[in-house]
C-alpha cells in the first residue's frame, strides 16, 4: 500500500468524523441562521474529499509508480 493509499484512508476517517460531528450539531441549531448556513456550507469540502478519497481507494491510483 503506498502512501497515497494511507493518506485517502486517514482522510475519508476524518471525513466520517466530520460528517458525524456536523450530523450531530444540525439537532441543535436553528434553520435560518447564521450557523445553520455555515454548517451546510461546510458539507461542501467535507463531500468533496470524502468522495475524492474514495476514488483513489477504489481505484488503487498511484501517481508516483
Amino acid at each position: 500500500m503506498g502512501l497515497l493509499q494511507s493518506a485517502s484512508r486517514l482522510l475519508f476517517g476524518i471525513d466520517v468524523l466530520f460528517l458525524l460531528l456536523l450530523g450531530f450539531s444540525f439537532l441543535y441549531i436553528e434553520p435560518g441562521t447564521g450557523p445553520f448556513v455555515v454548517a451546510t456550507l461546510t458539507l461542501v469540502p467535507i463531500g468533496l474529499t470524502l468522495v475524492g478519497s474514495l476514488v483513489v481507494l477504489y481505484t488503487g491510483w498511484e501517481p508516483f509508480d
